[in-house]
């Protein structure tokens, strides 16, 4: 890590909203059990903004495109706040059963995210974490400097392609993913007890703390209780010496120029 600092922080939020509903439902069913994604948007976010506000962080949202069209005034408040917006597919598809179709879907949601926000974006994370093999392929030929969708270290790691080109693999933790406790009905103290042993290792052992918050009602953040877990587990790992926060956009250029050493994509 940069001198002086002992433990990386990313504070990343899936921007999930209508678009994990309608794979189950019409347009018009959106309400009811089925309006969680609806309940993000209309509180959860705002939370969300207002956590990192306080505590004068920058996020990475990553973003599916259809949400993002259908919220741009939830979109102009993130960019407003300095946040980076990161793809998350056109409308949460299944990328590992696009077949043919995925190269179209991939960048259907990158002009989309490019246009509504001015910029092009730099990282990507499979929606469910879904991926085929061609995905990361298809990333590196689009431009994209990073993905945070696997699993399987403690680490950022660079990544070829069959491209030629490379790509940062963002490594996450299930256990470091609100909607993995909270999706099990785990209580808000048994929520923070985990995140705060979870951090306490990684921080010991000096790695990557990948840290994934939603907006939803259900499985997500955006709750006030749930904005209260969050608020105090940011304020823990603040507290601890040698602890510093990137976006994903510049955790992946940084890993990139420091340690530039590559392995094969598992393509």
């Amino acid at each position: 890590w940069p001198q002086g600092h002992t433990c990386a922080v990313l504070v990343t939020i899936n921007f999930d909203a209508e678009s994990v509903d309608l794979h189950e439902v019409e347009r018009e069913n959106l309400c009811g059990r089925f309006s969680y994604g609806r309940y993000g948007m209309r509180a959860g976010v705002w939370r969300l903004l207002d956590l990192l506000r306080a505590h004068s962080l920058k996020a990475t949202f990553f973003v599916p495109a259809f949400d993002a069209e259908n919220n741009p005034r939830q979109i102009e408040a993130v960019l407003g706040g300095g946040h980076e917006i990161a793809a998350r597919g056109y409308a949460f598809e299944d990328h590992s059963q696009l077949d043919g179709m995925e190269r179209e879907t991939l960048e259907r949601a990158h002009r989309a995210l490019q246009k509504i926000t001015g910029r092009a974006p730099l990282g990507w994370r499979a929606p469910r974490g879904l991926l085929s093999p061609a995905t990361l392929n298809h990333l590196t030929e689009l431009g994209y400097l990073y993905d945070s969708s696997f699993q399987d270290d403690d680490y950022p790691y660079v990544m070829r392609c069959a491209s030629g080109k490379t790509i940062v693999e963002l490594p996450a933790f299930q256990m470091l993913d609100d909607s993995t406790l909270y999706g099990s009905h785990h209580t808000h103290d048994r929520a923070l007890k985990t995140w705060k042993e979870e951090f306490d290792a990684l921080y010991d052992a000096g790695t990557l703390v990948n840290l994934t918050l939603h907006a939803r009602g259900n499985h997500g953040s955006g709750r006030a209780s749930r904005v209260a877990v969050a608020d105090q587990f940011l304020t823990y790992m603040k507290q601890r010496a040698g602890v510093f926060f990137m976006t994903c956009a510049e955790m992946a250029a940084w890993w990139q120029q420091h340690h530039p050493q590559t392995e094969p994509a598992p393509y």
